[in-house]
C-alpha cells in the first residue's frame, strides 16, 4: 500500500472516528426528552398495567379517596425531586452527555461516561434523588391503585435500587477518588440531615 492510500485511510479512519464520537455524544435536549419517555414507560405505564391484574371492578373496590388521595400527592412529590435532579443534571452537561463506546463493558460499567461530579441542587441534599424520586413515585402508585401487583413493583424498585446504588458508588470512587470519599462521608445516601453541611455549596467535579 502506498503512502497515498495510507493518508487516505488514516483520514477516513479519523472521519469515522469524529462521526462514532458525534453519534455517541447525546446532545441535551435528545437525552432529556429520552428520559422522559422511559420514566413514563417504567413509572407511570407500568404501575397502570400492574394495577389491572385482577380486574377493574376489584382494584376500584380496594381504593379509598384518601389513599388515593394521598397517593397522587406522593406521585407529584417524587416527580418533582425527579426533575429537580434531572434539572441540576442539564446545567451541569451544556454539550450533553457522552455514552460508553465499549459494549463489552456494560456488566462493570454503566452505558454513560461519568463526566462530572455534582454536588449541587438536591444532590447537595442526598446522593441518589432521582433513584429516591423513583421510590416515592412508585410508593404514590401502590397508594393511588390500592394493588397487590403495584406493592410488589414497589418492593422489586427498591431492590433493585437497593443493587444498584452501592455498584455505582464503587464506580464513582474509581473515577473521582477523594472528591467522591468526601461526597460520601458529607451526603447521606437517602434521607437528608436536618444540616446538610458545606456539600450543597461545591458545584460541580469535573474530571
Amino acid at each position: 500500500m502506498g503512502p497515498g492510500r495510507l493518508a487516505a485511510s488514516g483520514t477516513l479512519h479519523r472521519v469515522n472516528g469524529a462521526m462514532l464520537w458525534h453519534v455517541r455524544r447525546v446532545p441535551r435536549v435528545a437525552g432529556v426528552l429520552a428520559w422522559t419517555v422511559a420514566a413514563l414507560a417504567a413509572h407511570a405505564v407500568l404501575p397502570l398495567e400492574l394495577s389491572r391484574l385482577g380486574g377493574r371492578a376489584e382494584r376500584r373496590g380496594r381504593t379509598r379517596p384518601l389513599a388515593r388521595s394521598a397517593g397522587l400527592l406522593t406521585i407529584a412529590a417524587g416527580g418533582a425531586l425527579m426533575l429537580w435532579a434531572l434539572a441540576a443534571h442539564y446545567e451541569a452537561a451544556p454539550q450533553g452527555w457522552t455514552l460508553e463506546s465499549r459494549p463489552t463493558r456494560l456488566l462493570r460499567t454503566p452505558p454513560y461516561r461519568m463526566e462530572y461530579l455534582l454536588r449541587k441542587g438536591p444532590y447537595g441534599m442526598i446522593r441518589n434523588p432521582i433513584y429516591a424520586g423513583e421510590a416515592v413515585v412508585w410508593l404514590g402508585w401502590a397508594l393511588f391503585y390500592g394493588r397487590p401487583a403495584v406493592w410488589t413493583g414497589l418492593a422489586i424498585v427498591c431492590a433493585g435500587l437497593a443493587t444498584i446504588v452501592p455498584w455505582e458508588e464503587r464506580l464513582l470512587l474509581e473515577r473521582f477518588g477523594d472528591d467522591y470519599r468526601a461526597y460520601l462521608a458529607e451526603v447521606p445516601r437517602w434521607v437528608p440531615r436536618i444540616d446538610p453541611g458545606p456539600a450543597r455549596q461545591r458545584g460541580i467535579t469535573r474530571t
